[in-house]
């Protein structure tokens, strides 16, 4: 799953040899500089040793670090899981997770348990009811049928985002993408 994430954030890097330093787009809220995703304006001690790897030739402790922080910064999602029993959920929460949140993708959760015929209050926070009632509807949908409603949710929440029109055609493809792998999970 963290590979495939560091993947989604920087298409180009494919393990160790290939990790590098990117700026970011002037107008992401991020920093200046990204490595797959982990921004030196966001998490600056973890970008800074990341870097510092990089500039010692430690690529492949590098890029250990790099998967170690995805799934460190995703971890959340799977207490909301319970379980590891629904991978692709899992997958598509870890994505939206790392790439917008804990907040916002809580939110997608919550509306897509909602298009299965929950009436959650979309505060945002999973909390009991939340985990409770996604645990029900998985058993009763299926997890393909509900991932097809979380990847609407999260692309409603893109295109709802302020930067849409800068960055929304990345992150529908992106979203897409996650979807097309969570697919192969099931």
């Amino acid at each position: 799953m963290a590979k495939t994430i560091l993947r989604f954030e920087d298409a180009r890097v494919t393990g160790s040899d290939s990790l590098r330093v990117s700026p970011l787009p002037a107008a992401d809220k991020g920093g200046k500089w990204e490595i797959c995703g982990i921004c030196d304006g966001i998490e600056p001690a973890v970008f800074s040793r990341l870097k510092d790897l990089l500039d010692a030739g430690n690529r492949e402790e590098a890029w250990e670090g790099c998967l170690q922080y995805v799934l460190d910064n995703t971890s959340a999602v799977r207490s909301w899981m319970g379980s590891d029993a629904h991978p692709a959920t899992e997958f598509i929460l870890r994505d939206h997770y790392f790439n917008s949140g804990s907040r916002n993708t809580g939110k997608i959760l919550q509306r897509a348990l909602n298009d299965h015929g929950a009436s959650l209050t979309v505060d945002g926070i999973p909390g009991k009811q939340t985990r409770q009632t996604l645990q029900a509807v998985l058993a009763r949908s299926g997890e393909a049928e509900f991932i097809a409603s979380l990847n609407e949710q999260r692309k409603a929440f893109y295109r709802s985002c302020k930067q849409f029109p800068v960055f929304g055609k990345g992150w529908l493809n992106r979203s897409e993408a996650a979807y097309q792998f969570a697919r192969s999970l099931v």
